[in-house]
């Protein structure tokens, strides 16, 4: 015959010393990189700098006199929105 197991918690499934029956605080939250500015900086400048190339795509065609298309208009909003 086929018996369920008993229901166990995620807790009690922890080795002893672990998780909420521990009593100790919880360990800090470290940033995902690190917090390095230089990082932080460099990926900005990055962004900004992909934003400025796929904006500068259909300004070109539009200086030009060439009415925008659906795709361009698309484009640019995308790069202002990033």
């Amino acid at each position: 015959l086929f018996r369920p197991r008993p229901f166990t918690s995620a807790v009690a499934m922890m080795p002893p010393g672990t998780g909420e029956t521990a009593g100790a605080a919880p360990a800090p939250v470290k940033p995902l990189f690190g917090g390095c500015w230089s990082c932080r900086i460099l990926s900005g400048t990055g962004l900004l700098a992909a934003a400025l190339w796929i904006y500068q795509g259909p300004r070109r065609t539009m200086k030009r006199g060439i009415p925008p298309s659906m795709a361009a208009i698309a484009q640019i909003t995308f790069a202002i929105s990033e």
